[in-house]
């Protein structure tokens, strides 16, 4: 692992004028974190308490907290509301804004003895949706299932029903295809045996897939998940594919809260490994670290006051009253 070290804002140009621009197709996201041992990911998944009880949690706030959510809020919106506030989620904050990162990689005192770390993500446009994405609901929805939802048994019981599927077609087609050339079929439709049985086999496929998404969305398990998406967004279509369920996104949050757009914010929101305990891997090609780069952050006090200069502080990206009479009651004592 080659680690480039960052000891000031200088270092940090340096880098991204030698990583140049992403290439196209891609968007670029920045995270900052205090320890360069830490993991990547959301903070409800470093304490197995909170995942257990991740539905409990949420709906407890929601329940206590009417009055700071709006009726129109869908529940994306506020999961990114109790992240502000403090509460373990699955979304993990990301900036567009290489400075700010590199100031929350600095900024925890209790960590200034220990290297910091860049993350620098190039994200495919693709995996990138705004807050009403019909993706992004059913990930967000896995939050509020409870602690033993999982898709396993979905997935098994879904591919048992397409291999039944594929086999009576097969069995439905089969004399068709012995038969071509004594029923005309070729001469009626102007085709080979070869190009027939090409037909056969895509029809084949179509049979397996349309048999699985069917039987998957039928299971009790998936039926509950579409139950609790429609209800956050009625328009919703009531059909879940396996695979959405199991990545990450990023996420643009709409920019009505000052401090996400004070720091350029926006959010990975991770899905579910099968089952909601366990999350996803960032896909490696996000990464911008060609040749295994890691993006160490030293000399961090001297960072904060160069960051400063650029206008990047705790005063700054934090708007709120609390933050900000708490950053000016520690630079007047």
């Amino acid at each position: 692992m080659i680690e480039h070290i960052i000891s000031n804002v200088s270092d940090l140009i340096k880098i991204l004028n030698k990583l140049g621009i992403p290439d196209i197709g891609k968007t670029r996201f920045f995270r900052g974190q205090a320890n360069k041992d830490w993991i990547i990911e959301p903070s409800i998944f470093r304490n197995k308490k909170l995942i257990e009880n991740e539905h409990r949690i949420i709906k407890d706030l929601l329940t206590n907290c009417p009055d700071d959510f709006s009726p129109n809020d869908t529940l994306f919106e506020k999961l990114v509301k109790l992240q502000h506030y403090g509460c373990k989620t699955r979304l993990l904050d990301l900036t567009s804004n290489a400075l700010v990162a590199l100031y929350f990689s600095c900024v925890e005192k209790s960590h200034h003895h220990k290297d910091g770390e860049l993350i620098i993500l190039d994200i495919p446009n693709e995996h990138i949706k705004y807050s009403d994405s019909d993706t992004v609901s059913i990930l967000t929805a896995i939050s509020v299932q409870p602690s033993n939802f999982n898709i396993k048994g979905c997935i098994s019981n879904a591919s048992r029903h397409k291999r039944l599927k594929e086999l009576s077609y097969i069995a439905s087609q089969h004399k068709n295809i012995n038969d071509f050339e004594e029923s005309h079929v070729g001469q009626l439709l102007n085709i080979t045996k070869s190009d027939y049985e090409n037909l056969v086999a895509a029809g084949l496929i179509g049979a397996g897939q349309d048999a699985f998404l069917n039987s998957f969305n039928e299971q009790k398990e998936i039926v509950a998940l579409i139950h609790d998406i429609r209800a956050d967004k009625p328009s919703f279509q009531p059909v879940i594919n396996s695979e959405d369920l199991n990545r990450i996104l990023c996420v643009k949050a709409k920019l009505n809260n000052a401090r996400i757009t004070r720091q350029q914010g926006c959010f990975l929101l991770y899905g579910m490994n099968e089952d909601k305990l366990s999350h996803p891997p960032i896909p490696e090609e996000w990464f911008r670290k060609a040749e295994k780069q890691k993006f160490i952050v030293r000399n961090k006090e001297n960072i904060l006051k160069e960051l400063e200069l650029f206008g990047v502080s705790t005063q700054i990206l934090f708007p709120e009253l609390e933050k900000q009479a708490i950053e000016l009651v520690s630079r007047y004592t």
